[in-house]
């Protein structure tokens, strides 16, 4: 590593590299990847016989003093930084790409390797954290962040300590039901969303997955709502945060993408078009949802029985009730009904004062009734 530049020095890709740089330890300027220790760089500028190199130590057998397994681990992380910064140019050839270094490695903790993209649509670095990510180093990611270029932090999906499944989540949007898998987030990973840098994840077949933050809410009750027995599960339900995981998710998802959407940002656009469609299906679900707890409500309300209008039965007086061997002419009925029916009818309007004098009493009509049953 070249840490005047923070370019990774690679004799091996790039044996030409040597022209410009200054021989011996300049100073401490290379350190060792694997190590951490300071390099000298060793042999002539341009020589065909001799072949350029950094080494340890000059006067003792040059050997690096970490273990072999952690070597190896480096050298695949080295190679693999190559592969990526290869598959990249190929997906955009104007994209140019070097590799850098993050953060140095610690005793026994891989070093954070980067790429830097200078593209027409701007540059951007790519973080490559190799196996578990320190909180050193995150610091030194913090640290180098550069508000003027995209930052991306990219993590291996098939690295345990970079991915911790937590179960998948089943949605439904435009008609079609999917099932998105669910992570457990590092703090590490934490951290470094909430510094607004993109932190995804890359799949072995050219996957990019794109996280967005899930929320568990329960719905708060309304007036004519019954959440009770059966309906309490539907009362439960997430949230999503987005286009970066708010702090506090329970639980991160992840959205597939092409992985050429680090070098050509147009592509991601179809990560915020679905994640907007997420939001769309959680207002779905919460509007049917509480339409079915309405209906449960109004289920439960008691149903009053119809009132049956009562007809309004007036006893008549014992002494007029008539014999069975008599008769009764309408004209005598007549005054038995006319009460009968203003009483069922309601009060009706006195008369004017001047007609209540030639008005007969009642008693009279029943005397003169009474009498005329007693001839017959």
């Amino acid at each position: 590593m070249d840490t005047t530049t923070g370019l990774l020095v690679d004799l091996r890709q790039a044996p030409d590299s040597v022209r410009v740089l200054p021989r011996g330890r300049a100073s401490d300027r290379y350190i060792c990847l694997a190590c951490g220790r300071a390099l000298e760089l060793c042999g002539p500028r341009d020589h065909a016989d001799f072949t350029a190199r950094f080494r340890h130590t000059r006067h003792e057998i040059d050997r690096c003093p970490a273990s072999p397994e952690h070597l190896a681990r480096v050298r695949a992380a080295v190679a693999d930084t190559q592969a990526l910064a290869e598959h990249l140019v190929a997906a955009a050839p104007a994209v140019h790409i070097r590799v850098a270094v993050t953060a140095t490695a610690e005793p026994e903790v891989m070093p954070v390797l980067a790429l830097r993209l200078e593209a027409p649509s701007g540059a951007g670095v790519i973080h490559l954290p190799h196996g578990e990510l320190s909180d050193h180093q995150v610091d030194r990611i913090l640290a180098d962040r550069d508000t003027a270029t995209r930052q991306w932090v990219l993590f291996d999906r098939h690295d345990g300590t970079h991915y911790r499944p937590a179960g998948q989540v089943r949605v439904r949007t435009r008609r079609q039901d999917q099932r998105i898998d669910k992570i457990s987030p590092a703090s590490g990973q934490r951290r470094l969303a909430q510094a607004q840098f993109a932190v995804a994840w890359r799949d072995g077949g050219g996957t990019l997955l794109l996280p967005f933050g899930g929320h568990p809410i329960t719905y708060p009750p309304r007036a004519g709502e019954d959440w009770s027995g059966s309906a309490a599960s539907w009362q439960r339900d997430w949230k999503i945060s987005h286009p970066r995981p708010a702090d506090g998710a329970a639980w991160w998802g992840l959205l597939p993408l092409p992985l050429r959407a680090l070098a050509a940002p147009a592509l991601l656009g179809a990560a915020v078009t679905a994640m907007a469609d997420l939001e769309a299906a959680q207002s779905g679900r919460e509007a049917y949802r509480r339409g079915k707890a309405r209906e449960r409500y109004a289920q439960q309300q008691p149903r009053l029985a119809p009132v049956r209008p009562q007809q309004l039965a007036l006893p008549l007086p014992a002494d007029t009730a008539p014999s069975p061997g008599s008769t009764i002419s309408v004209a005598d009925q007549a005054p038995h009904l006319a009460p009968q029916t203003r009483a069922a009818a309601g009060p009706a309007p006195g008369p004017e004062p001047a007609a209540r004098e030639f008005q007969p009493r009642r008693w009279r009509r029943w005397r003169r009734l009474l009498a005329r049953l007693r001839h017959r």
